[in-house]
Formats: structure tokens, sequence, C-alpha cells
């Protein structure tokens, strides 16, 4: 009971596991490698996946994981087998397309014709063929046609246009041939009325002479010679049932099965038609004459061309012509009158791929145009199938010659043109293998559904065993396997009653099994029964010892794998180690995974000691800015020009000069020395943060150049400059302009005097009229200045009375 709860722990804790690692999309990669027993079931759990067949691999590992972690765990690259070389392509025939050649009697309108290919379960395999449709591809034609009496105008309009007939199939292809049959019903009661004369003569209530009713009648096997054709159609003639259902699936069956007496080719398009104006018995009516026996889709035609078993089997049903019409690959076109269009068109809806339907003339007089009409809608189109058995799948893609942008997942094409070539891309894949171990080739073949003759042939291999397993057998009573086992593929299968990666565990008694699941449980203080769960539930006890799943280490599995982070541990080997999940750091790093470095040199400006300039804190080798300052070092503060562009200034314009073919001896000096410079990197687009400026002249160019700095990853200055296009200095439109800058700059002078001294003089006269009038005032108002003569004036009034 014991080792059972021991055994069942295991089980529910890988099952606790993997839905624990299923979050991540590589670890659920891991996990499904890791649990293979052998090399196929490796390969074959993911993509991913690889087997390692090295001998001198740890036998504690697994052999089953990702080929990038076979190789970090020292397996032999040569020996690791893998899903990318599991499958291969061959073509082994591809004859060019050709159109329809008389001496061969072929016509090559698809390739390649054969195709060799391997595949395994997981991978597809892609392959594309070509279809052209060849001129003059041959055709052969059956005309079936119902002779009851209500037929009998129209076998006389067939009779006249059997030479536009032949006209009509000339134009389509120049190599055509014709046969001919004709059909009524199945010659018992109640299908036919049952007097004897009757019997001799079905129109005997038309008053007119008939031959007795007949099921089929097949009269002119397929030939080239029309006159023959034209003959048998006027020899033949009408007879009569009493419904209005015939007998013309028992007719098509029989067309269609007895391809040896209707002279069907190989190598050609096969087209019936059926005319009739009347309906179609079907499997079931037979009961009525007391037939019952199953329509057998065999031939029964005798030397005379006379169904013989009319009587003794039923009408076939339309799944049975169906499948025979797919068998045979025939099309049948549907001559009927209006009053059944209906009814065929809605038969034709369960048959699209290999029947149309067209409106007879009461007297068959538009038959040519039905028969061109027909033929047109058949070669319009081609669809492709196969015989891919359940196990594998088979998807189609194609453009239909360009008809849609991309390719659509159809297998078919729509408005085929002659000589136009269209390509189908089909793809395959292994879903599982065959459930007979022994299959392990399979034939495929991809054929259009009317032509028979023509098609891809692909043979497959399917990968049912490893490499290491095919090419090898396996090493019995192995010394690898402690002589308990056979090393079959780099693997111990050992014998019954043996366990252990080398069959080392000897498994007789369930006490050694539970001994061996104890050491499997870390042992814990106080807990003498080691009750703790078995490789602490992060692994499988095989033998006494614990392997680990992925992500997990340690003797008992209790240590956690170190993350990996850019494909490194502990961020590398020159950085730290990993020491049961804990990143040891060497000095100069730390870091939950050693990223961070101690050094402090790239939180210093070149010209300022201080740790990012006194605003900031040095983290990782790089400065974390206080609020308001920025820039690599902190050194520059919102809204202010960059503290260190004049820094950089004089090996910017250094660099600048070897930019431009101008030697600057003290390049290294100004640069490499002065301010610790990694490089210059000149740059074409214009970013951001190029927020320095420098200009650079000499004699005949000036150009202006953005520049900023940077740290590299190492700490290192990186100094980006900006390419601006410099523009020649115009010598004459330089002196033009200083010319007329002296000019206009001398005038202006002058204009500016001479406004001075207008100034001037009008002030002076301002301050001279003033002193003045001061001086007048002072003369008024002094006695000494006051004149002698006295003036006396009379007023005018006072003049006047005196006179």
């Amino acid at each position: 009971m014991t080792t059972f709860k021991l055994i069942l722990t295991l089980l529910v804790s890988q099952f606790l596991f993997g839905l624990a690692f299923a979050q991540s999309p590589r670890s659920v990669t891991q996990t499904k490698c890791f649990f293979q027993r052998n090399c196929i079931e490796c390969l074959d759990a993911d993509r991913e996946c690889a087997w390692c067949t090295d001998e001198a691999y740890e036998m504690r590992k697994s052999r089953c994981m990702t080929k990038q972690e076979l190789l970090e765990l020292n397996c032999n690259a040569s020996k690791i087998e893998t899903n990318d070389n599991e499958s291969y392509l061959e073509i082994k025939q591809n004859v060019p397309h050709r159109d329809f050649d008389s001496q061969n009697l072929e016509a090559i309108q698809i390739s390649p014709q054969k195709i060799n290919l391997r595949l395994s379960k997981l991978a597809s395999k892609s392959i594309t063929f070509q279809y052209k449709p060849a001129k003059n591809y041959p055709l052969d034609m059956y005309y079936l046609m119902d002779l009851t009496w209500s037929m009998r105008d129209d076998k006389a309009t067939l009779e006249s246009m059997g030479s536009q007939l032949v006209l009509a199939l000339a134009n389509m292809t120049a190599n055509y041939q014709l046969g001919y049959g004709s059909f009524a019903d199945k010659p018992a009661v109640p299908f036919i009325q049952s007097e004897p004369h009757r019997l001799e003569n079905p129109c005997y209530s038309e008053n007119d002479q008939c031959e007795p009713t007949y099921g089929f009648r097949h009269r002119l096997k397929i030939t080239r010679d029309i006159n023959s054709f034209i003959a048998q159609v006027k020899e033949s003639n009408v007879t009569g049932n009493v419904d209005n259902l015939e007998a013309g699936l028992d007719a098509l069956m029989q067309v269609l099965v007895c391809e040896k007496q209707i002279g069907w080719g190989s190598n050609t398009r096969k087209i019936v038609i059926v005319a009739t104006d009347g309906w179609l018995h079907m499997a079931g009516d037979g009961l009525l004459a007391g037939i019952v026996e199953e329509n057998d889709k065999q031939c029964h035609l005798d030397e005379e061309g006379n169904f013989v078993d009319v009587l003794k089997y039923d009408y076939p049903s339309l799944e049975q012509i169906w499948r025979v019409l797919l068998r045979s690959k025939t099309a049948v076109i549907f001559a009927v009158t209006e009053a059944q269009e209906a009814y065929y068109r809605r038969l034709s809806e369960l048959m699209p791929e290999f029947t149309s339907v067209g409106r007879l003339q009461d007297d068959s007089s538009n038959i040519i145009q039905l028969v061109n009409d027909g033929y047109r809608e058949f070669i319009k189109r081609v669809e492709f199938t196969d015989n891919s058995p359940d196990y594998l799948q088979v998807r189609y893609t194609t453009d239909c010659g360009g008809l849609y942008r991309e390719p659509v997942p159809i297998n078919r094409c729509d408005n085929i043109e002659i000589g136009k070539e269209y390509k189908f891309n089909v793809e395959i894949q292994l879903l599982e293998y065959p459930k007979d171990p022994s299959v392990t080739n399979v034939s495929v073949r991809i054929e259009e559904k009317l032509i028979s003759n023509e098609a891809v042939e692909i043979e497959i291999d399917l990968r049912t065993v490893c490499d290491c397993e095919k090419n090898k057998s396996p090493t019995e009573l192995s010394e690898l396997c402690s002589f308990n086992g056979d090393y079959v593929c780099g693997l111990c299968q050992c014998y019954a009653g043996w366990i252990g990666k080398t069959c080392e565990c000897n498994l007789q008694n369930s006490q050694n099994r539970r001994e061996l699941f104890e050491q499997c449980v870390a042992p814990r203080a106080g807990d003498e029964l080691r009750t703790d769960p078995i490789c602490s539930d992060r692994g499988e006890c095989i033998c006494g010892q614990c392997y680990c799943n992925p992500g997990f280490d340690g003797e008992h599995c209790e240590c956690n794998n170190c993350a990996k982070i850019d494909g490194l541990i502990c961020g590398g080997a020159d950085r730290g180690i990993c020491t049961c999940g804990t990143c040891s750091c060497f000095d100069s790093w730390s870091g939950d995974n050693c990223e961070c470095t101690t050094d402090t040199t790239g939180c210093k400006a070149p010209s300022n000691d201080a740790l990012c300039s006194g605003h900031g804190e040095c983290t990782c080798g790089r400065c974390t800015c206080d609020k308001s300052f920025f820039g690599p070092f902190c050194e520059t503060k919102d809204g202010e020009q960059p503290a260190l562009c004049s820094s950089y200034e004089d090996c910017i314009r250094c660099a600048v000069h070897e930019m431009n073919d101008i030697p600057c001896q003290d390049l290294r000096k100004k640069c490499h020395e002065k301010i610790g410079l990694h490089k210059v990197e000149l740059i074409s687009t214009t970013v951001d943060f190029l927020n320095c400026t420098f200009r650079f002249n000499d004699e005949k160019n000036v150009c202006d150049y953005k520049f900023s700095y940077a740290l590299t990853a190492k700490g290192e200055t990186l100094l980006m400059v900006q390419d601006f296009q410099c523009k020649e200095i115009n010598l004459i439109a330089a002196g033009l302009t200083i010319a007329v800058s002296i000019i206009v700059g001398g005038l202006l002078l002058i204009v500016f005097y001479r406004c001075k001294l207008t100034y001037d003089d009008r002030k002076l006269f301002a301050k001279f009229e003033k002193e003045r009038e001061q001086e007048t005032k002072y003369q008024m108002d002094s006695p000494l200045y006051k004149s002698p003569i006295t003036e006396f004036k009379v007023p005018a009034e006072m003049e006047s009375s005196v006179l």
C-alpha cells in the first residue's frame, strides 16, 4: 500500500507540475519534450523537440529536450535527431505541358506527374503543380435517347441534323467520336399494358405500329463514322409504355459500366447526352413489378447490345449513379423539355460536378446548341480530388490564374481558358500513424474529376521510427544497460523487473522498491519516515535518484533554476553563478540576475567628477536624475542649454575636419584621452535629442552641425552628429553684398548726421528765442528804460461833441 501511495503521489505531482508549467509557451514545449520515453515519441511530441543518441551523454539528464538545451548539456550535435531533417521532397517525373498528340494519342495537362516525399507526424509538406488545358483534347460523346412514343418527332429531327451535330463537335475539338443508344422502360406490368396485342405493339392505341417495349438498347459503339451514327438513328424505332416515367437511369448505368461494349477511350473526356421528355424511375420503383434485387452496377449487355437482365435488377439509385460517375469520370448533359426542366435541375443539384441541364425544344431542334453549351460548361471548370486516407490531411489553395489576389483554400476554378496555366498548391500533413504498423508508405493520387488518365502521383514515406532505430539494430544485453536491457537510440529498454536509466535497479521485491522511493525524499529533522513529497513534487524518482522536471535542480529537486534573461543565466559566466535558484554575483556586479554593474565611471561627466553632476543617483552604472534635471550625467536643467556641449566642441570640430578630409592631428587627444570618447557616429536622420550646435566653415563652405552625446552600454561616450548639406560660399555674391552693405551703411550714417545737426540747430534757436523773450520783459519792467514821450488820444465820441 505504501508503494502505491508513493507512485500515486508522484503521478499527482507530475500532473500539478504540468498545469503550473502551462503558463509559458516555452515551458509547454520543454514539458512536452521532457517526459517522452523514446525517440519517435519525443519527435512527435512537439515541433521543437529533439532526441540525443549520444552514448557519452549524461544518463541523469533527459534525452528529449529542445536542440539548444541538448547542445548546452554537451550532446554531440551530429547525434541529435530533430524534426528539421525528417522531411524531403523529390520530383521524379516532370514532363512539360503539351497539346494532344495524335501519334501518341495523349496530352499533358498536369505537371509534375510523380513526386516522392517523406513526412513526419508534426511536419507538413507543400507541393505545387500546374494545370494547363490542352487544345483538341479527345472527346467521346454518347447520345442516349428516349425513344418512347412522345419522342418520335425528336428522333426525326436528330436524323436531319446529324451532319450539323458533327460540325458542332468539330468546332469543339478535332478529336471527337460518337456513340448512340436508346431506352424506354422495363417491359413489365404496371409499366406496360398486359394485353397480348399491346405487348406486341405498344402504339396500338395511337393507331400506329412500333416495336415492343425494351429497357435499354446499345445501337452504335463510339466511332468517328458519322454516317453509321445517322444510319443507326434512322433504323431505330420508337416504342411505348404506360406512364411518363422512363428507365433512363437503368440505361445510363449500362452506358457507364459497359466500357468495352460502349467503346469508351482511356485518354478522353467522356460525355453522355440524355435526351428525354419524361421523368425517371429510381430505386424502389421496381417493387411495383416484383423486382426486388438491388442494382448490382455491372454490365448486362448481350452481343446485340440489349439489356438482358432488365427484369432482374431494380432501377439504380442516384447515389449509385453518382459513385459510378465518380469512378468513370463521365459528365452527363440532361436535354429535357420545359415541363421536366425544374425536375432535372433539382436532380442536377445533387451531382453538380458531373451533370448539367439544358432546355430541349419540343422537336429537339436546338439539340446542337445544348450539346455545345453543355460541353463548354464542363471544359471551362476544373476540380481536383484525391484518394488520401483519413490519417493524411490534404489542403488545396490556388489563385485560379490571377482571379484572386492571394491564393484561396479551394480545389477548383471556373472560367478556365484553353492554353492558360493554373497553379495549385497542396499541403499534406500526417495527422496520425496508420493503425496497421506495417504500413510505412502510402500513395496519393491527385487528379481532375473528369479526366482519368492524368494525375499527380505522390509516394509518401511515413516516418514511423527514428533514423537511429531504422538504420541501426538495437544492442542486446548492452553493457551500457548493465546487461539488463537493450540499448536503442541512446536509451536503455530494460527487461522485466529492472528499471533505471541504465537498468541498474532490481525491483523483484516490494521492499527494495520502497527503499528506492525513500531515497528520493529530502531528509528533514524529526521526520524519520520521510513523509515529504517525492523529489519535492518537482521530478521523477527512478532507481532512487530524482530526475528533475525542467526548471528545477538539486539532489531532491528542491532548487529552482535561475531565470535565463537574454539567453544568459546570472548575466553570464563572467558575472555570477547560480546557486540553488539564486544568483551569486562576482565583484563589480549586483542585482537578481547580476545585471547591474557597481562601476560608477559612467555616472561621471568628462568635466565633472561628481556623481551625476550632484543632481541624481548612480544606479547600475547609469544616472537616475532628480526632478528638473536630465541628460546622461544629470548635467542639464529644464529650459537651459546642455552644460557639456562646450566640453565636446573641440572634439566635434576635430572629428568634423576628419569627416571632411581635413587632417586633425589632435583627434585622439581631444576625443579619446580628454573625454573618454568611444566613437563619433554620423547619422542621416533628424532626431529629437540633437541639442548641441556646432558651425564648421572653410574658405569655400559653411556647415551647421547638430550633435548630442550619450553613453553606451559599457559606459563609454558616444557622440552623434547630424550631417547637414553644406552650402558653398559665393564670393561674387558675398563681395556685392559687402559693397552694398557699405554704401547703404554710409548713406544711413550721413542721414543720421544731418538729422543730428538739424536737431541741434533747432534746439539752440529755441533756447535763443526763450532768452530774448525774457530780456524784453525785463526792459519793460525797469524805470530806466521808460520813454519820456507820453501819448494820449481823445476818444471818438468826445471828439464829435466838441466839433
